[in-house]
């Protein structure tokens, strides 16, 4: 089965009773175990389990095991061997009730074998198991530990066993050589090797190999950072600046490569770790790129025996009428190296193979280390969820369950939205319609001053539009998948014409380049200099700037071109105390009822502008009006 298993403590038992090729006399116990309960009160119940089980070594081919007998009606003892890793015992005989104890000869020397007995009566009735006592090595071949937190693993042995050596432990761990135990603080994560060695009074010594795997947390959530802010800019007025790129501006230092995974709850965002888990992770990416991931179902929710939270599991099955299967690469190396914690996603695979990964995928929905990272060498997470997918993933753990195992044989948890339908329909199930890359990073865009500016985005290409001459802030926001943010401004210095002339006379201060300055003392300011065409810095006679005559008379004038940020309106007014009237400005164009002719020269433009009713008092007077946003 493609799945962890919920519980490792038990796991002596299944894999006696269920999953071993075992005599059938052995096969009926677990039958006994499970309907003892039940069993009427007439019925005589079947012998109690034997306790207290030890092994003592006689010679270097010969043991002796040992036993209290809790029973009063057994016929008999049957004695069962087996050779670790084997999980499969062997029934070597039975001896007579009321036995204690047997002599077991002609084994090989400095081999581990294991033993348990069971009672049975004459109905063949079987007891539960003894416990399991080993000759030898007693640890097992694989045990996880995580680093920088206190580890301890005792050796299961016999006692007549007189020394412990070990030839390779992580950094941080030590072997005590008289009680057998490892013990420490792991520093530094990775897979060891190492040989245990047991000796014995006896002269027997024991060789087993010991793994043991150092995991590491997952790394901690980083905001995006951003790099050197765009340096200021300075536009002119009525362009249309071309965009500039800012895809080195910042980046995410905790995800470099993201999938969205589409269901009917919602999306759930993956974060993957390439630099922990390359081969797992390029495994993914090659189904999803293919497209064999969408149309998929969660075909498992499985909780732990508190009926917790334990995974949800999918990637394997369509949701099709049939559960098809979705076909497989070839599996991935298996690659352990973050613990299996709340928010993580691993690869399931087979047991007892640790490299049979290929397309089914698990959200650990609880803290499942002390399980999953001891189990079949620790299963390798690639990913974790990001921002508020858990939320999603809940969701789907939460929700009902049934047995379509008649439809496929993996369907015994599976988890179904709404009513149970009277008839298996894929529609019901949580569905994956889509797994495709997202983007680790997203952008926004805002300007501090949108009168003057406004700012957009495409990608990570930033355009503008400027709207009148000013400054404004303009401020991009990067937020990853954590909903974290980076932030980097910089100025925009948006510039008309008059910005542009000022910076081309030679004013002796700031303050003097100012539109509303009249450096010169003529009486005219220099935003009237600059539209009507005159020296800022020497004195004009005002009689020479028409912004104002009587009658009904033409008014003739020079206009500065371009004119961008600054208006010139022309009005009209029966008395010179008005009320003043606008009857042309700037910004109409040069074909207007108002505008007699026009002439370009240079940069200049002679207007002669005309009543075009004169006989209409409300145009006695006339005269020029000059503005700047």
């Amino acid at each position: 089965m493609r799945s962890p298993s919920l519980f490792t403590l038990l796991a002596v038992f299944q894999d006696f009773l269920v999953r071993s090729a075992m005599r059938c006399s052995f096969r009926s116990l677990f039958i006994v175990v499970v309907a003892l309960s039940s069993t009427p009160a007439l019925i005589q119940a079947a012998p109690n389990a034997p306790t207290a089980l030890n092994l003592s070594s006689l010679t270097t081919s010969s043991v002796r095991l040992a036993w209290t007998d809790n029973s009063t009606n057994e016929a008999g003892f049957i004695i069962g061997q087996r050779l670790p890793p084997s999980t499969s015992f062997t029934i070597l005989g039975s001896v007579a009730a009321n036995a204690t104890s047997v002599n077991i000869p002609g084994l090989i020397p400095n081999t581990n074998y294991e033993y348990v007995v069971v009672a049975y009566d004459a109905a063949n009735d079987q007891s539960p198991l003894s416990n399991i006592v080993r000759r030898g090595v007693g640890a097992d071949s694989y045990s996880a530990a995580l680093i920088q937190a206190p580890f301890s693993l005792p050796l299961n042995f016999s006692p007549q066993a007189t020394s412990y050596t070990i030839s390779s432990l992580p950094p941080g761990l030590t072997l005590n050589p008289t009680t057998g135990v490892i013990t420490g603080t792991p520093t530094s994560s990775g897979k060891t090797i190492g040989t245990v060695t047991v000796t014995y009074g006896t002269g027997l010594s024991f060789t087993t190999p010991l793994t043991i795997r150092v995991f590491v947390n997952p790394p901690a959530l980083q905001a995006p950072t951003a790099g050197p802010a765009l340096p200021a800019l300075t536009v002119p007025l009525a362009t249309s600046p071309g965009p500039i790129s800012f895809a080195s501006l910042f980046t995410d230092p905790d995800v470099s490569t993201a999938a969205r995974v589409t269901t009917d709850l919602g999306p759930i965002d993956f974060a993957f770790y390439p630099g922990s888990a390359p081969a797992t992770v390029a495994n993914f990416l090659g189904y999803m790129n293919r497209g064999d991931f969408n149309n998929t179902i969660f075909h498992r929710s499985a909780r732990d025996i508190l009926d917790r939270r334990f995974v949800i599991q999918g990637g394997a099955f369509r949701a099709d009428a049939t559960g098809s299967s979705v076909p497989t690469q070839p599996p991935v190396v298996n690659e352990p190296n973050i613990t299996n914690l709340r928010g993580t996603v691993s690869m399931a695979k087979i047991g007892g193979n640790p490299n049979s990964a290929t397309n089914q995928f698990f959200i650990n929905s609880a803290d499942n280390a002390f399980n999953l990272d001891n189990q079949n060498e620790g299963f390798t997470v690639f990913a974790r969820v990001a921002g508020n997918g858990m939320a999603v993933a809940d969701a789907i753990a939460d929700l009902p369950r049934t047995n379509y195992s008649n439809i496929n044989g993996a369907f015994g948890e599976i988890p179904y939205r709404g009513s149970l339908p009277p008839a298996y329909d894929p529609t019901t199930l949580v569905r994956i319609s889509n797994v495709a890359p997202v983007a680790p990073l997203t952008y926004s865009v805002a300007s501090s001053a949108p009168t003057i500016a406004t700012a957009s985005l495409t990608g990570t290409d930033l355009t503008f539009s400027p709207l009148n001459s000013g400054t404004s802030t303009i401020t991009l926001t990067a937020t990853d998948l954590d909903n974290q943010t980076a932030t980097s401004s910089f100025l925009l210095t948006v510039t008309d014409a008059y910005d542009q002339w000022a910076t081309t006379e030679s004013f002796p201060a700031p303050a003097d380049a100012l539109p509303g300055a009249d450096p010169d003392n003529d009486g005219l300011i220099n935003l009237t200099e600059f539209a009507l065409p005159s020296a800022p810095l020497a004195a004009t006679a005002s009689n020479t700037i028409p912004t104002l005559t009587e009658g009904h008379l033409t008014l003739a004038f020079p206009l500065r071109s371009p004119l961008t940020g600054t208006v010139v309106t022309l009005q009209s007014a029966a008395t010179p105390a008005g009320p003043w009237t606008d009857r042309w400005s700037s910004t109409d164009g040069l074909t207007h009822p108002w505008i007699a002719s026009h002439l370009t020269t240079g940069d200049t433009i002679q207007i002669t502008a005309k009543d075009p009713a004169p006989l209409n008092p409300d145009n006695r007077f006339l005269r020029l009006k000059i503005t700047r946003p």
